[in-house]
C-alpha cells in the first residue's frame, strides 16, 4: 500500500468523528447547548429582613412559559378584584410559611409610585448550568431583579437572591432571599370556622381540573350546601362560592403546604385599601382584603 492510499484508507476509517486534512473540526461545536427547564407553575417566597421588620413574607405566583432558547415569561394584570392572568402577588404575614396568620392580595394601585398601570410581567433566562435570572415588574416604577439556582434534586428546587428598586418608594434597595417550589395540587378536603362567624362551622372538598382550574362543593353550618369553581396560579387562586339560592362569592386566597400538619388554605374577601376588618380578622399590611378565614386540609 503506497503512502497516499494509506492516507484516504485512514480518513474513510475516521469519517463521521473527524474531518481530514485543512478542514478538520470538532462534531462537539455543533452540539446544541439545551437550558434547564423552569417551565411548569410556581410557587416563590421572598423574605427579607426589610419586609415589616421581618414578620411579612411575598408569595410571587407564576405559570412560567419556557421557549426553546430558555427565554421565560409570565403576565398578567392586577385589577380592582385582585390579580388576574398568570401571575399572582399575595403578601403574608408571618416570619416563615409555618405561622401564616394573614394574607394581603396584590389590586390595581397597589405597586408604590401611584402610577400603577396594573402590568405584572414576569421575564427571565435559564442557561445550561440552570443560572436563572429574572426581573419581576410590578407596574409603576417597582421592579424585582431575582437571581437563583435551579436544582431539581434540592428542597427547594430553586434558591437565589433579590433586590428591588423603586425610586421613590419605601422598599427601594431592598434586599433578600427567594425560595421557589412547584406548586402544590389543592385536591382534598379542609374544614375551619371564619373570622366573620364564630359559630359557623364549614367543610369542602376540592379537585384540581385542566389547565389549573379546580371545582368543589361543601357545607355550611349556617348558610347550607355550596359549590366551588376557581383557577389557580402557583399555590394562588381565585375561586367563586355559589350557595343553593344561587348567591355567588368570590375569594381570593393562598394554599399553604407548609401551614399546619397536611397545608391548609388561606381565603380572602377584596377589599381595596382595608383599614379595617369585620369582627376582628386582621388587616392586611401589605394588599387588598379582610381575611374570611383559614381551611386546614384534613
Amino acid at each position: 500500500m503506497n503512502k497516499l492510499t494509506f492516507v484516504l484508507a485512514t480518513c474513510l476509517l475516521l469519517i463521521g468523528m473527524e474531518g481530514c486534512g485543512a478542514g478538520t473540526s470538532n462534531s462537539n461545536s455543533n452540539k446544541q447547548v439545551t437550558p434547564g427547564s423552569m417551565a411548569g407553575s410556581w410557587d416563590f417566597t421572598l423574605s427579607s429582613a426589610q419586609f415589616a421588620n421581618g414578620s411579612e413574607m411575598v408569595a410571587l405566583e407564576a405559570i412560567v412559559a419556557q421557549d426553546n432558547g430558555g427565554n421565560l415569561s409570565a403576565t398578567g394584570p392586577a385589577t380592582a378584584n385582585g390579580p388576574s392572568g398568570n401571575v399572582f402577588m399575595g403578601f403574608l404575614s408571618g416570619t416563615s410559611d409555618a405561622n401564616v396568620t394573614d394574607l394581603g392580595i396584590d389590586f390595581l394601585g397597589a405597586a408604590c409610585g401611584g402610577n400603577d398601570d396594573g402590568t405584572r410581567k414576569l421575564t427571565g433566562t435559564i442557561n445550561s448550568s440552570n443560572q436563572v435570572s429574572m426581573t419581576f415588574g410590578r407596574g409603576g416604577p417597582q421592579t424585582f431583579t431575582i437571581t437563583g439556582t435551579l436544582n431539581a434534586s434540592a428542597t427547594p428546587p430553586f434558591s437565589g437572591t433579590f433586590k428591588i428598586t423603586a425610586p421613590g418608594c419605601g422598599s427601594d434597595g431592598d434586599t433578600g432571599t427567594i425560595s421557589g417550589v412547584l406548586a402544590s395540587s389543592v385536591t382534598g378536603n379542609y374544614a375551619g370556622t371564619p373570622f366573620n362567624s364564630s359559630n359557623e362551622n364549614i367543610g369542602f372538598t376540592l379537585n384540581s381540573g385542566a389547565n389549573n382550574s379546580f371545582t368543589g362543593n361543601g357545607t355550611d353550618s349556617v348558610n347550607g350546601p355550596f359549590t366551588l369553581s376557581g383557577t389557580s396560579v402557583g399555590n394562588g387562586f381565585t375561586v367563586t362560592s355559589t350557595d343553593s339560592s344561587g348567591k355567588a362569592t368570590t375569594l381570593v386566597g393562598y394554599y399553604d403546604p407548609q401551614l399546619g400538619a397536611k397545608g391548609s388554605v388561606l381565603a380572602n374577601f377584596v377589599v381595596p385599601n382595608a383599614s379595617s376588618c369585620p369582627n376582628g380578622a386582621p388587616t392586611p399590611k401589605g394588599g387588598a382584603g379582610c381575611l374570611d378565614g383559614i381551611f386546614a386540609k384534613q
